[in-house]
């Protein structure tokens, strides 16, 4: 599964979130931020994957210009 995330320096720690799954962690850098959220993606898979990916749901790519 491919999702778009977003990595913030907010302070002395960097933020990295998730809207479109409403995850949010945060680490001492990048790329623990991000490992922290990845983990954090799996949890919610594990316990809502059908509701998040399940029948009925389609991803879609949008352009906004």
């Amino acid at each position: 599964m491919q999702v778009f995330c977003v990595i913030e320096k907010t302070g002395d720690e960097y933020l990295a979130y998730c809207d479109e799954l409403r995850a949010t962690a945060s680490g001492d850098t990048e790329q623990e931020a991000l490992n922290n959220l990845k983990a954090a993606i799996a949890e919610l898979l594990k316990h809502y994957g059908e509701e998040i990916t399940g029948p009925g749901k389609k991803r879609v790519l949008v352009e906004v210009v």
